[in-house]
């Protein structure tokens, strides 16, 4: 029976057969034969490191142990991953509500409509490698700036195996649970994902009105048009960042400087750090931002009448001054590379994007999320024919929400005692 077995053990002094289960077993639904805890131990156990029926064969094979059918697998991981869907989406819920009371013993009060301002990171992730524009899966996920939990999460499929293989329309659909939920690019799930979870914060009596993400002008469009609130949109510095660093790499392949510096990798490097350290050291002061982004590219081709002395190491040592980063310490030269260098920092000292950028916010919980959930569905395969690539998120929002615990409560969901050593490791896990 999968991973269980039913062992028949004949008596020889009452001849009798006494059948002995090597696993407990439990009840599923209001009929029905009921489920071994091991098969069920097993296939979240699958869930929870990212691998699948084949690999849990290959485990249970090579310690000859007979391993499960693919239709016991697919049962088990069908109950499992329901379970576990609701533990994630309870969690989201507890971190919403808690977020909420923080938010009011802060000073934010509630509005007319009973609503709470909250400060949110947003961001979306797809199931395949590269830019995955094409990919037929992906989540967004709502994040806390305080606790760093998720808020709300959603998920996005454009295939569904079964639906596919019900080629033939005259005979009746297979009932199945279907998790196919989009026909569009992959590229607008992000928007798509966004408008869905802001506009669902106001059953939780919350509003994200600031949120931080990476510069998509699509998606901040679109959640103006669909939500019923205003909001107001930090940039991502990491993103801003790589931004930067992007397009002055494309100027160094696409542009020729003749008699001029040359715009390397190690050039850049030190003109991405000089930005971020620019806004770090200036933070909610955009003034002071715009002065200190205007001075990066002057102080690295010797001009340091404009940088502020607390930085600069050239007003302590005029004479001795060298660059530590740029190659061989030397100043960069050339006029036509300091004004293409210059026309692309002005673009970062706008009004609008110095407030974007003044806060100093990222959304790196939402990628050491989007981390955890890759570890659980890897990219490297393809779930996302069924419902298997949803509970795969789930148990990555329900780790990050409940720690490594949600296991024993999913188990204990399902009446199943999760055990001593399946508490204490994971205890140990915190």
């Amino acid at each position: 029976m999968g991973l269980a077995s039913i062992l028949q053990i004949y008596c020889d002094e009452c001849t009798s057969i006494n059948n002995v289960k090597t696993s407990q077993a439990h009840k599923i639904g209001s009929r029905g034969p009921l489920a071994f805890d091991n098969n069920t131990r097993a296939v979240l156990a699958t869930l929870n490191t990212g691998i699948g029926e084949l690999h849990l064969g290959k485990i249970t094979s090579t310690l000859n142990i007979p391993p499960l059918s693919r239709t016991t697998f697919k049962k088990r991981e069908r109950e499992v991953g329901r379970a576990v869907e609701h533990i994630a989406k309870k969690s989201c819920r507890d971190a919403t509500q808690w977020e909420r009371m923080h938010s009011i013993e802060n000073g934010n009060d509630e509005d007319s409509n009973g609503l709470v301002d909250i400060t949110c990171s947003y961001d979306m992730d797809w199931q395949k490698r590269g830019r995955a524009f094409n990919s037929s899966t992906g989540h967004g996920a709502v994040m806390s700036l305080t606790s760093g939990k998720v808020l709300g999460f959603s998920t996005r499929n454009k295939k569904c195996r079964t639906c596919e293989n019900n080629k033939d329309q005259s005979k009746p659909r297979v009932a199945h649970d279907c998790r196919l939920n989009y026909k569009g690019s992959s590229k607008y799930m992000e928007t798509d994902v966004a408008c869905q979870l802001f506009k669902d914060a106001l059953q939780d009596q919350v509003k994200y009105s600031s949120y931080v993400g990476d510069d998509d002008s699509t998606t901040l469009a679109e959640l103006v048009k669909c939500t019923p609130y205003k909001l107001q949109k930090f940039s991502d510095i990491i993103h801003i960042k790589r931004s930067l660093g992007t397009r002055l790499y494309n100027l160094s392949q696409r542009a020729k400087f003749p008699n001029c510096s040359v715009l390397s990798r190690k050039v850049i490097n030190y003109l991405q750090k000089c930005f971020s350290y620019c806004i770090n050291q200036n933070k909610n002061d955009p003034s002071q931002l715009s002065t200190a982004i205007k001075s990066i590219i002057p102080h690295a081709f010797g001009e340091h009448s404009n940088c502020d002395p607390t930085w600069c190491r050239f007003h302590q040592d005029p004479l001795g001054y060298t660059h530590q980063e740029l190659p061989h310490g030397k100043d960069l030269h050339g006029k036509e590379l300091k004004e293409a260098l210059e026309s692309i920092m002005n673009e970062y000292t706008t009004d609008i994007v110095l407030n974007k950028l003044a806060p100093c916010l990222n959304s790196q919980r939402n990628e050491s999320l989007n981390g955890t959930i890759g570890s659980k569905n890897p990219k490297i395969r393809y779930y996302g024919g069924s419902e298997s690539s949803d509970f795969r998120i789930a148990c990555g929002v329900a780790q990050r929400n409940e720690g490594h615990q949600y296991i024993s409560k999913t188990l204990e969901s399902l009446g199943i005692t999760p055990g001593h050593y399946c508490n204490t490791y994971h205890t140990n896990l915190l």
